[in-house]
């Protein structure tokens, strides 16, 4: 047993090693490797950072490296029976600075169990930050599992920099000329570098998403590696909403740009569909780390792990992911085994969500009943279904064919929004108010075929066909048939009643 462990924890010491090496920058996919004196950057770290692959050390071998980008293994759970493990993570030396000089120079040092700050920006915005990340630190135990202790015992501390004047960090010999951050911050190990924002919010959510960066790094876990996990985890975690008594929520979907200024995340996606179409979850797990130099991959990688982490049906499996192989070292990700019983599923339900985001996007109310319709009987055969008007794309059980001719009509009435009045709808809609050129409250139809297409938008789910009360329909594919009734993907949780759609 004694050898076993032995075995095993030399194999963890080897993974943390690795994770280490591949510090991932948050808003940054390129930095320079402070000295020990807590900043000066080595030429070659500068030249690594230039290069596709994550940074690592020269005397890495090229097979280690490439193990580095590989998904090819599925995420394994413990074996059954498997013995519990006693795993420690090295402890690291926080950077050591002469604080007499730093307080000369107006750098202000503020701590709490989980952080100690270093910044010389308005000691009022400054003093809540540490607490705010000790909330940040309870949220990341509870979502990944504790860290294991370090082999001294110590409490785990974050250290930051938060820099709103550059020079003074230089002239304190915390950073020097050679020191890059291509985009806002930067990290490594457990310590961060970010610039001051101009909007508080915006400096407390680039601070949560550089300590959820040190705290991933901390656990014994292969999702470490995948940039796009790193990235898209650290802007879900930073995605948070503090109410009047000072209790922070993290991982919010940002519901508008007044509370959550400067994000953008959905903006960006909803530019890129309109120009290209969405982008396949294999186009978004195959990011590279020079991809982060542009905040598009940001949000992409947000959006995949929001959405992952939203939908009742995925999200238990995609939350296990970032614990389950805490302690661990013999495990890797492959999001295609995670979602092995329903990965086409999951890729169609991906595009309707890329597709259509926005802002406070409902994924409860918009989840995909995904089973393929029935054909109706030749001649004398119809359907009747219900399609209510407070959720997405709801199906309507039938398999419609290319070419063949079809009767839709509806009737009934749903109420839109109840303030500043309730506004009621028939199915033809009302022209009050738009979304996405068509009336509100219009009843509205896509066909969803049974395979993906080779170029986007790869789901005939985006290709959206009103109805209104009446319609002949005749398909250009074949198809289980949806309806919805039209409104805003944010604003579905306030209306109320049903169309009845009959099909024939």
């Amino acid at each position: 047993m004694e050898m076993r462990r032995t075995r095993f924890v030399n194999s963890f010491v080897a993974v943390v090693g690795l994770c280490a090496l591949l510090i991932l920058s948050s808003c940054s996919k390129s930095f320079e490797k402070p000295s020990s004196a807590g900043a000066a950057p080595t030429k070659s770290d500068a030249k690594r950072s230039r290069q596709s692959k994550p940074p690592v050390e020269p005397e890495q071998s090229e097979r280690q490296a490439a193990a580095v980008e590989s998904e090819s293994v599925a995420l394994a759970p413990p074996k059954k029976n498997e013995p519990v493990q006693r795993v420690v993570r090295p402890t690291l030396k926080a950077p050591q600075y002469d604080e007499n000089r730093l307080q000369e120079l107006g750098i202000h040092r503020y701590e709490s169990k989980h952080l100690v700050l270093y910044t010389d920006i308005d000691p009022d915005l400054a003093r809540p930050l540490p607490k705010l990340m000790d909330q940040a630190y309870t949220a990341w135990e509870d979502y990944f599992g504790p860290l294991p202790a370090d082999s001294a015992g110590t409490d785990y501390q974050i250290v930051g920099h938060i820099m709103a004047d550059r020079a003074l960090f230089r002239e304190a010999g915390i950073i020097d000329d050679r020191f890059r951050i291509h985009l806002e911050g930067v990290y490594r190990n457990q310590v961060f570098w970010m610039n001051d924002q101009p909007i508080d919010y915006n400096r407390r959510h680039l601070m949560i998403h550089e300590g959820t960066h040190c705290y991933m790094i901390g656990i014994p876990n292969p999702t470490n590696r995948f940039v796009w996990y790193m990235e898209g985890m650290a802007d879900l975690f930073r995605t948070h909403a503090t109410d009047a008594a000072g209790k922070t929520q993290f991982r919010v979907f940002p519901t508008d740009r007044q509370n959550f200024p400067g994000l953008g995340r959905t903006r960006v996606i909803e530019e890129e569909v309109r120009k290209t179409g969405p982008r396949l979850i294999e186009a978004v797990t195959a990011l590279t780390p020079n991809d982060f130099l542009n905040y598009d991959a940001y949000s992409w990688s947000w959006g995949l792990c929001a959405f992952l982490d939203g939908h009742p049906k995925y999200r238990d499996r995609f939350r296990n992911i970032g614990g389950l192989v805490t302690g661990r070292s013999n495990a890797t990700m492959d999001l295609r085994q995670t979602y092995k019983g329903d990965w086409n599923e999951l890729e169609e339900e991906w595009l309707v969500f890329a597709g259509n985001v926005c802002y406070g996007y409902d994924i409860e109310r918009t989840t995909l009943d995904l089973r393929p319709g029935k054909p109706l009987a030749s001649g004398t055969g119809k359907a009747e279904v219900d399609i209510a008007a407070n959720r997405g794309w709801q199906s309507s059980g039938v398999t419609v064919e290319q070419g063949q001719t079809y009767q839709i009509t509806a009737q009934g009435k749903c109420v839109l929004a109840a303030v500043p009045k309730p506004w009621e709808s028939e199915p033809q809609g009302i022209s009050i108010r738009y979304h996405a050129g068509q009336p509100l409250g219009k009843l509205l139809a896509v066909i969803r075929t049974q395979a993906l297409a080779e170029s986007s938008p790869y789901t005939s789910m985006l290709q959206v066909i009103p109805i209104g009360r009446e319609a002949q329909l005749v398909p250009k594919v074949t198809g289980t048939l949806y309806f919805r009734v039209n409104d805003y993907w944010n604003e579905l949780g306030d209306n109320t009643g049903t169309f009845q759609v009959t099909v024939k």
